[in-house]
């Protein structure tokens, strides 16, 4: 037994197994190769205060409830309903490549843990746990168990946290590290729009760019909990895992169970390091290129809702070439019976009246405009309408004696059950076959209820269940793209993005909101892979009327897509539409391969962002006005430091949202200017003057060295 290191990127992790125990000793910036690891311990190891219990106070890497630690266990577990007392003690502990595994043991318990931490090149961690249980004679009942148990650096005091509601999606709060305990949990059945799965912790206003923090995630879309807590030893503690009904885990003798994988990352550069960190993360994970697939999306959704048919779509589909589109995707509605909420859903048959022939002869309308053609579903779902409900009624989620309980007065199929996965595979291979979508938008919309409660549909499995029609579905079909949706974002999580190909982070498409949605999503999420809309004006969910132009850039930051009625448009309108298609065409591998560079700009209501290729060594700087003025003086923004030592171009894009004021200067007005990267860096440069709700578009191109 020894210590051990593992490092990640620009970060080191610590392990110290000596004496059977085990702690995470370090974690922090990249240390020194060749340094003495044992130091650490013996510099840091904590104190015992008067009024603790006798003995050394250790920071445990995985407490457990053995009668001694005042810490919340990462494990606990009752057997013949007692709770277990389990004492654990490392075995076994060995590295190599860049992954560490650790076999933890307490034979009076008769339990066993196995952790797994891999440290990857891009600098984000993973944990794994699995717990075995080796009784003969009885089941392990587990209460909570933790993917992770993370001493967090000393300096860290604040965290920021995302959640919210619907349409209203990653909201962000910052808080202080006390005392007191703080966690966020959802137990709707999703990770729901309520509690992103992520905590960032760091030191004393950290920010975008400055500052140490630390981010953890779980990699799950179901029911999650995580939770910061005072470390006896010192500091504060995070654990992360799945919010548990009671009697919801039970372990048979001589089975095992595993949580879902953590994520985490640390950065010395604030959040962007992060964002950057796990953006590398998941290129490399689903070995995306710059040069992927994004076909700018039509959503027939907000054009049509409920009212269409074979005419009008074909129609509406026209008009999507007309404005820039490359994929034509069928919303809602188009099933049999599917008139509104509350009915069509679960049979998955084109309407006999709108679509006579099916949805075949759609798909070739598109294919002959040279678009792709994709499809809305929520398979998990039914009405009592249909004829699978009416036909399996047992199929439907509810507790025998309890009333069904309905969400948009739809009803959840137990899709733990192998005949109901069959029956959702079975209709969409039927549809996949009569008109072969490259795209499939899985929706679901609502929360769980009477989910588990003695059941063998339990929040944990009916997650499970989902992942398996995913795996599914994407091992039959490796050419269609699937978008996790559940109302909007409250299926957007790292455990959906590792099944799918698109998540879809919210149902606002206002861009004020959209561009904190994309800011927050993307410290996880890589932003390439987030559809990101043009919506119509007034906004369906905020209700505020803002400029086009500013929907259409801010709609860059993702996967494009428009989902407006062209029919409202004007003329100038939709020439306005197509020279921002036509610039996502000529720019979308340059934007897939971007680096995000959030600014910390000093004006409240100012937002800005760096867009930087690295390759092409080219930029894109976004400046969004929030909210009004509260000076006659726009910010001066000061740049990255990754445009030091280079010439460019200086262009504002869109000089026409920023021409109101008495006298501007030069380079506001458009045209190319020079200017070093080191000014840009040092100095900086003045925004335009934005009214409320307007974008600016500044391009940086590379020009040779005027030294």
């Amino acid at each position: 037994m020894k210590l051990h290191r593992l490092d990640a990127g620009p970060s080191t992790m610590v392990v110290d197994c000596r004496n059977h125990r085990f702690q995470i000793c370090y974690l922090g910036s990249l240390l020194p190769p060749g340094l003495d690891l044992t130091e650490i311990p013996l510099l840091t190891s904590a104190c015992t205060p008067h009024g603790e219990l006798d003995g050394e106070l250790f920071q445990d890497g995985f407490p457990t409830q053995y009668g001694q630690s005042q810490t919340q266990a990462a494990l606990l577990a009752r057997r013949n309903n007692r709770a277990l007392l389990i004492e654990l003690k490392v075995t076994r502990c060995h590295s190599d490549a860049g992954i560490l595994e650790l076999h933890l043991e307490d034979t009076q318990a008769r339990v066993s843990v196995e952790l797994s931490f891999e440290g990857l090149a891009n600098g984000v961690f993973s944990s794994r746990c699995t717990v075995t249980n080796n009784a003969t004679d009885t089941p392990l009942q587990i209460d909570w168990l933790a993917s992770i148990h993370l001493p967090l650096p000393s300096t860290h005091n604040e965290v920021e946290r995302y959640g919210g509601f619907w349409a209203n999606e990653l909201l962000c709060e910052r808080v202080p590290l006390t005392g007191f305990s703080l966690d966020i949990s959802s137990r709707r059945g999703r990770s729901s729009h309520q509690s992103f799965p992520s905590l960032i912790s760091g030191e004393k206003g950290f920010s975008q760019q400055r500052k140490q923090a630390l981010l953890v995630t779980l990699e799950w879309s179901g029911n999650h909990r995580l939770r910061i807590e005072r470390a006896p030893a010192g500091g504060h503690c995070l654990q992360a895992g799945v919010e548990l009904q009671a009697g919801e885990l039970c372990v048979p003798p001589g089975e095992q169970c595993s949580g879902p994988a953590a994520l985490f990352a640390l950065s010395d550069q604030g959040i962007n390091g992060l964002r950057s960190q796990f953006q590398n993360y998941w290129y490399a994970r689903k070995n995306l290129k710059p040069t992927m697939q994004r076909p700018i999306h039509f959503n027939s959704w907000e054009a049509n809702y409920f009212v269409h048919d074979a005419v009008s779509s074909c129609l509406l589909m026209d008009e999507a070439k007309a404005l820039g589109a490359e994929r034509f995707v069928l919303d809602d509605g188009w099933m049999e019976g599917r008139v509104g909420i509350g009915v069509g859903l679960g049979d998955w048959t084109p309407c006999r009246s709108r679509y006579p022939d099916g949805l075949k002869p759609l798909a070739a309308h598109a294919r002959k405009l040279g678009m792709s053609f994709g499809l809305w579903v929520e398979p998990e779902m039914a009405t009592l309408d249909s004829q699978v409900t009416q036909e399996h009624k047992d199929w439907l989620v509810n507790i025998p004696g309890r009333a069904l309980v309905s969400g948009r007065r739809q009803y959840l199929l137990n899709i733990c059950l192998p005949e109901v996965r069959n029956h959702i595979l079975s209709c969409l291979e039927r549809l996949i076959k009569d008109c072969e979508p490259d795209y499939l938008k899985w929706d679901m919309n609502r929360d769980h209820a009477q989910v588990g409660f003695g059941s063998a549909a339990t929040p944990v499995a009916m997650t499970q269940a989902w992942y398996e029609l995913l795996q599914e579905l994407n091992t039959r079909h490796p050419g269609i793209t699937i978008e996790s949706c559940a109302a909007g974002g409250a299926r957007t999580d790292a455990g959906a993005l590792a099944r799918s190909q698109r998540l879809w982070p919210s149902d606002s498409m206002d861009p004020l909101q959209r561009f904190d949605v994309m800011k927050h999503a993307s410290t996880v999420l890589p932003p390439t892979l987030l559809g990101s809309h043009v919506g119509a004006s007034p906004s369906s969910t905020s209700g505020a009327s803002l400029p086009l132009s500013t929907r259409c850039v801010v709609a860059l930051l993702g996967h494009m897509g428009l989902e407006l009625s062209p029919r409202e448009l004007t003329k100038e309108e939709r020439s306005t539409v197509q020279r921002w298609t036509r610039f996502f065409k000529a720019e979308r591998d340059s934007l897939a391969g971007a680096e995000f560079h959030y600014l910390d700009t000093q004006e409240p209501g100012i937002e800005s962002l760096l867009l930087w290729d690295a390759d092409k060594t080219r930029g894109l700087l976004f400046i969004l006005r929030q909210s009004y003025p509260i000076t006659a003086q726009p910010p001066i923004l000061k740049l990255p430091a990754c445009l030091s030592g280079r010439y460019f171009d200086v262009e504002l894009l869109n000089p026409e949202d920023a021409d109101f004021v008495q006298q501007d200067i030069d380079w506001h007005r458009g045209g190319a200017w020079s200017a070093a990267g080191d000014t840009l860096h040092l100095a900086g440069l003045r925004a335009p003057f934005l009214r409320y709700g307007h974008c600016a578009l500044i391009q940086l191109r590379p020009r040779p060295n005027l030294a």
